[in-house]
């Protein structure tokens, strides 16, 4: 059977709206700069200005998110049509660490305090995010991974985590004040069983970010490390 390529009217009419909106909205120094991307994600700050534009002006800022969670709710089409217009237009690209890979988890498993939390901090560019699952000697055996937080209750700090480890290759972890993270949270059984999944804000004491530099001479990589870090329990996912 062969498979229909042509866009409906309203896809059409979609496809006009995207258009217009970047002849309007999205700027010749925009532009330029995306032009000078030389690394796999966009500058921050160029990609951050893009986003809060297609957040304010049209709520657009997350493509692929629901509509129950501040998202455009659009279909598969849709979605190919916008990515396919901005790439025609020459428009920078959006940092995906938040939007793309923490925000599709909370949707699914974040309790209804996170999901109002952070989501809508995400959208508007507050919340810059970094992911912390590669450890030194591991690389991506995550099963290998031995960052430990151990759960402890004291008057004065409630029920949280102590955690302790190193992260390895965490991308924009320098302009990153969140980090979405896998820690042991317990040793016994099999090694992929008794991970977590951490939100800690990258202020919290204790965290330290140390530069990495490739051999192009760029500062896109970083390793952390936590000495003591409290993370209160309800930022467990």
């Amino acid at each position: 059977m062969a498979l229909n390529l042509d866009f409906t009217t309203e896809d059409e009419h979609f496809r006009d709206e995207v258009r217009a909106f970047l002849a309007e909205h999205l700027t010749d120094d925009l532009r330029r700069e995306a032009r000078r991307q030389t690394t796999v994600f966009p500058e921050k700050d160029v990609a951050m200005r893009w986003q809060r534009v297609l957040h304010e002006q049209k709520g657009w800022a997350a493509p692929t998110w629901p509509a129950e969670f501040g998202g455009p709710g659009w279909n598969a089409t849709q979605r190919y049509i916008f990515n396919e217009e901005c790439a025609r237009a020459g428009a920078p690209g959006l940092i995906p660490l938040g939007t793309r890979m923490l925000a599709p988890v909370l949707f699914r498993y974040g309790t209804p305090e996170q999901q109002a939390f952070y989501l809508p901090r995400m959208l508007a560019g507050e919340h810059y995010w970094c992911q912390g699952y590669s450890e030194p000697g591991s690389g991506s055996d995550l099963g290998s991974l031995k960052t430990q937080a151990v759960r402890v209750q004291d008057p004065e700090h409630g029920d949280h985590y102590i955690v302790n480890g190193a992260k390895i290759w965490q991308t924009h972890g320098h302009f990153a004040d969140h980090i979405f993270c896998l820690v042991r949270t317990r040793a016994d059984g099999k090694p992929q069983a008794g991970i977590s999944f951490l939100l800690i804000d990258m202020a919290t004491p204790g965290i330290r970010v140390d530069p990495i530099i490739t051999i192009a001479g760029d500062h896109e990589v970083n390793a952390v490390f936590f000495d003591d870090v409290r993370v209160p329990v309800d930022n467990r996912v």
